[in-house]
C-alpha cells in the first residue's frame, strides 16, 4: 500500500498495520512518523471526520478501518487491474473513482505510473491546469514521480503561462522532458494518456480558482510559500472525480492533438 506524509495518510498507515487503537495510541504513532508538528486535537478531529465518512469505525472506544470501505476499494482496484491485464481493445472498460484531495489524486497517478512500469520508449501525454510537481520534491511521492517522468517519454502541456508554470516547465525541459506552457488546446479537463488508457481528472472550480489566484499573484517562484500552498489547496478536502477508460481510437486522436503542439 502506498502512503504519503499527510496526517490522513499517516493515520491510514498506522491503522493498516495495527488495530484497534485508541485516539491517543494513534496520535502517539502518527507523531513519531510525522515530519512536522501535529497536535492530538488535529488527529482526533481527523478520526471523527473519517468515522463520519464511514472510512473508519469506532468500537469500544477504539478505531479501526471500516471493512466495507476496504472491500469496496479492493474490488475497484482489482477490477481495474483485471481490465489492464486483459490487453488492448478499441472499446474496453470504464472505471470511476472519487478522491478527497488533489494530493490523493497525485498519489494515485504516481502509483499508477509506477505500477505500469513505463519504459523509455513509452509515450505519456499530460494535459494539466497548471504544472506543480517540481514544487514538492520535499515529499517522497513527488520524488518518485520524477523518476517515472525521467524514465519515460513524457509530453506535458498547460494552457497557463504564469511565472510558476514557466519555472516548472523550465525545470523539466532542462531534464530533457517535453514541456510547453500557454498551449491553447481545449480538452475540457486535465488528462493523462498512455497507450490506449485515458485518465481524466475533473478538478472542481474552487480548486482551479485557488490555484489560478496563487499562480497569477506569484511573480517570483522562489518566494512561493510551498508549505502553505500544499496545505491550503493540495490537502484541502473536496470531491475530485477521476475517470479511467480504455479506448484506442480516442487515445490516438488525443495524443495526435497534443503532440501537434510541439
Amino acid at each position: 500500500m502506498f502512503f504519503g506524509d499527510s496526517s490522513k495518510d499517516l493515520v491510514f498507515r498506522v491503522l493498516f498495520e495495527e488495530w484497534p487503537l485508541s485516539a491517543k495510541e494513534i496520535y502517539s504513532k502518527v507523531e513519531k512518523l510525522s515530519s512536522k508538528e501535529i497536535s492530538y486535537q488535529a488527529v482526533h478531529k481527523l478520526l471523527l471526520s473519517l468515522v463520519d465518512e464511514k472510512v473508519v469505525v469506532k468500537v469500544d472506544g477504539k478505531y479501526l478501518l471500516n471493512q466495507g470501505w476496504v472491500e469496496r476499494n479492493l474490488l475497484a482496484l482489482s477490477k481495474l487491474l483485471e481490465n489492464l491485464k486483459a490487453g488492448s481493445k478499441v472499446f474496453g472498460f470504464e472505471q470511476k473513482f472519487i478522491f478527497d484531495t488533489v494530493y490523493d489524486v497525485d498519489k494515485f497517478l504516481i502509483k499508477f505510473c509506477s505500477d505500469t512500469h513505463l519504459q523509455k520508449e513509452d509515450e505519456v501525454i499530460l494535459v494539466w491546469e497548471h504544472f506543480w510537481i517540481p514544487l514538492f520534491f520535499s515529499k517522497e511521492i513527488y520524488r518518485e514521480m520524477k523518476k517515472v517522468i525521467l524514465g519515460s517519454n513524457f509530453y506535458c502541456v498547460t494552457s497557463n503561462n504564469s511565472p510558476v508554470d514557466k519555472w516548472c516547465a523550465d525545470f523539466w525541459k532542462n531534464a530533457g522532458v517535453k514541456e510547453r506552457v500557454n498551449v491553447k488546446i481545449n480538452l475540457g479537463n486535465s488528462l493523462a494518456i498512455f497507450k490506449d488508457i485515458i485518465i481524466q481528472i475533473f478538478y472542481p472550480y474552487e480548486i482551479r480558482k485557488a490555484l489560478d489566484e496563487v499562480y497569477e499573484s506569484t511573480n517570483n517562484p522562489s518566494k512561493l510559500d510551498i508549505d502553505n500552498l500544499f496545505e491550503s489547496i493540495f490537502e484541502k478536502k473536496t470531491r475530485i472525480p477521476v475517470l479511467i477508460s480504455k479506448n484506442q481510437i480516442v487515445a490516438d486522436e488525443l495524443r495526435k492533438q497534443v503532440k501537434g503542439c510541439f
